[in-house]
């Protein structure tokens, strides 16, 4: 029997085309996976890159905003004396305004952050006769003087003696409202025993310093806490004091007072009491009125106290209450995490009553260190005078009232 043998060049053609197909298959998964691999490196690398490009910002940006943007935080105020914008001061004013405050500017008022006054007169829309302001000491300032009083001054201390002459807290109230109208912040009250009106956190306006050197403006909450014991012929109550406690566990606080008797060059034995127990409760500094005469100052365990800073902007006529004395106070606080925390909580201390010490503690931020650097700058006011910058020769005097070589000295100036 024969077996079919094939064809040994159809056998060769069908093997080539067998081989063929298969390299062509082989070739084809070769690619597809060559291909499938190539985007898939290039998609992930362009994924990589595209998270490094958002993410490396984010991390530079929050290093600069706390290390690099910001070196301090830094702030000029002036803390005047008394002002009363009332009685003798109205009467020459004639219907002007503003002219009160027309020589303001001998002190370069777009050098400071803030003004403060002890502001010893209500503002209400009573109409009160200058004889009966003459006759009974009962003041009344003209809500028509704000324009140009809250053009310099942007802090009002008001606890004092005269804040009641209007109604008492009826008339209080009615100064605050017109105050807050006027867009300046205030505190204080004439009755001691308002334990809720002797401390007020303030929103103070400050400049943040930059590295290049430039500044923005923010601000830093200070509780400023003021007494008022004239009318009381007496110092303050266990309570009274108790209530700066729990403002300067946390935050600095400013400290004033309306004590001593009228007219007199030495702060007694009294108001020094009173001082040194305002001090121990925490307080950065302590400056009163009430005599309407520059009183001697002093350092007690490291602060400073001026017992009396005199008049601003009064009617008075001797030589000693036409002269008065305002303390340049600079701050510094070195910039970190907490003060940044404490800026942003600033802006939010602007309201009369606000929350800022409740959110302050629910924060749980620390309290801040600050530095202040203090100079006395002496002024002239009076009857039919308008307040302005002293001559060097009264300023030589103020200082030596102050006894201010020897505070200076201790204060490490």
């Amino acid at each position: 029997m024969e077996f079919y043998k094939p064809n040994q060049a159809s056998v060769k053609k069908r093997s080539y085309k067998s081989i063929n197909k298969r390299a062509l298959y082989v070739v084809g998964i070769v690619l597809c996976i060559g291909l499938a691999y190539l985007a898939f490196t290039f998609f992930s690398k362009d994924k990589k890159s595209t998270e490094k490009v958002v993410q490396i910002p984010e991390i530079v940006n929050k290093d600069t905003v706390k290390k690099v943007d910001y070196s301090s935080v830094e702030g000029r105020y002036l803390f005047n004396g008394t002002v009363v914008i009332a009685r003798a001061v109205e009467k020459y004013a004639r219907s002007d305004f503003a002219q009160p405050f027309s020589q303001l500017d001998t002190f370069n008022r777009a050098a400071y952050d803030g003004w403060s006054t002890d502001f010893e007169c209500p503002i209400t829309n009573n109409v009160v006769p200058y004889e009966t302001q003459i006759n009974n000491l009962v003041f009344n300032c003209r809500p028509e003087f704000l324009p140009g009083l809250t053009k310099y001054f942007n802090l009002f201390d008001l606890a004092n003696n005269h804040t009641d002459n209007q109604g008492g807290q009826v008339g209080l109230e009615e100064t605050r409202q017109h105050l807050k109208d006027s867009g300046v912040q205030y505190f204080g009250n004439f009755d001691p025993t308002k334990l809720g009106d002797i401390c007020e956190v303030i929103a103070l306006p400050v400049r943040l310093q930059k590295a290049d050197k430039s500044e923005e403006k923010s601000f830093m909450p200070i509780a400023f806490c003021a007494w008022h014991y004239f009318n009381y012929n007496r110092g303050p109550t266990a309570d009274e004091l108790a209530v700066v406690k729990k403002f300067s566990d946390i935050m600095p606080v400013f400290g004033f007072a309306e004590m001593g008797n009228e007219y007199q060059a030495k702060a007694s034995d009294t108001q020094r009491t009173i001082a040194h127990q305002i001090i121990d409760t925490g307080a950065e500094f302590l400056f009163a009125n009430n005599p309407h005469w520059v009183q001697d100052s002093e350092v007690y365990k490291g602060k400073l106290v001026v017992y009396s800073l005199g008049n601003f902007i009064f009617d008075q006529i001797d030589a000693e209450t036409q002269r008065g004395v305002s303390i340049d106070a600079t701050i510094k606080i070195p910039y970190d995490d907490n003060v940044a925390k404490w800026i942003a909580l600033g802006k939010t201390c602007l309201d009369f009553k606000d929350t800022c010490l409740q959110n302050a503690q629910n924060q749980g931020l620390s309290k801040i260190k600050l530095s202040i650097q203090y100079a006395p700058v002496a002024n002239q006011n009076g009857a039919q005078k308008i307040t302005h910058k002293a001559s060097d020769i009264v300023q030589k005097a103020v200082e030596e009232r102050l006894n201010w070589l020897a505070v200076a000295k201790q204060l490490g100036q």
